[in-house]
């Protein structure tokens, strides 16, 4: 199997027929030979009745023996067979010859996964591109992008520091390597940040296809993006990404001293409350992960910082 497409799911049923369709139509035309394995997370709505009567030697519906989209992404990366992964929301159409464009772009060397270019299904107006590595206040940022109309049309090739967890592939023996998606970060939020800063830091590239054009509705996957549960795990998520990646003594430092304001928060202190009942694995993960870091933080954000002024300027 060339191309394994991983789609969590929840509540997704409303979304199948323009947005699954897309990629079932994609695997069904492509010269690569591809697989949908799509897991549902626990839904109430008739989302597996339908997956069930549509399954197909190239759609591939299971259940979540858990809950969340990490674990959900993880358990479909455990039964699939293809040699790259391509990880996408319920709620995302993509286009003919989507993956002409991105999977091409893994013949280049140490290349471990690709962020794709993404637009707002409604608008068309594109909303995701190059992210960017920056470090403030503390935490690290990736949500910077940039876009299309920004960049210099002068490159071969163009690097990544994250990707949209929307759209984006992966090399499936490199998705091993650094021992695939946090469950940490459940039931989601930021765990595509922390596959690919540990595949950044393993020292493998994040190349961008820029000719990528999925449509995205936005909100299909994670039902609220603006519900206070969302609030508060992009807080936790925050701190449980630094306790994990931030191997930099200066740069823990900062985070440390900015911790002093930020515990006034209630939010803030009850993430950290939680974080600390998770100790023992959030220790594990970061000793494992300091001890196979072959790139350091300051160098990332380093090599980030060139290349958004090599881009644009």
């Amino acid at each position: 199997m060339d191309i394994s497409v991983i789609i969590p799911s929840l509540n997704g049923r409303k979304y199948f027929d323009v947005f699954l369709s897309s990629v079932i139509k994609e695997c069904e035309n492509t010269e690569y030979k591809a697989e949908v394995i799509i897991v549902d997370d626990g839904s109430d709505d008739d989302s597996m009745q339908y997956l069930k009567s549509i399954s197909s030697d190239i759609l591939k519906p299971y259940k979540n023996t858990k809950k969340g989209a990490c674990s959900a992404r993880n358990y479909a990366v455990s039964q699939s067979s293809g040699k790259y992964l391509v990880f996408l929301d319920n709620d995302v159409a993509i286009e003919e010859g989507f993956f002409k464009k991105v999977i091409p772009l893994f013949n280049y060397e140490n290349v471990g996964a690709v962020a794709c270019a993404g637009y707002q299904y409604d608008s068309k107006s594109q909303i995701d591109g190059i992210k960017l590595l920056k470090f403030k206040r503390g935490f690290f940022r990736f949500t910077k992008n940039i876009l299309n109309d920004k960049l210099k049309d002068n490159e071969e090739n163009y690097y990544s520091f994250g990707v949209q967890g929307a759209y984006f592939a992966c090399r499936r023996d490199v998705f091993d390597e650094v021992n695939g998606i946090s469950e940490l970060f459940e039931p989601y939020l930021l765990e595509e940040t922390d596959l690919m800063y540990k595949i950044l830091k393993k020292g493998y590239n994040i190349l961008y296809a820029k000719n990528t054009t999925p449509l995205h509705k936005w909100g299909g996957t994670i039902a609220s993006k603006v519900s206070q549960r969302t609030k508060y795990l992009s807080i936790r998520n925050r701190y449980l990404f630094n306790f994990i990646h931030l191997h930099s003594k200066k740069l823990f430092l900062q985070f440390i001293l900015w911790n002093f304001y930020r515990i006034l928060k209630s939010k803030d202190r009850k993430a950290l409350k939680e974080l600390y009942t998770m100790r023992k694995d959030i220790i594990f993960e970061r000793n494992r992960e300091k001890a196979s870091s072959k790139i350091s933080d300051e160098k990332l954000l380093s090599l980030s910082k060139y290349y958004e002024e090599k881009y644009t300027k």
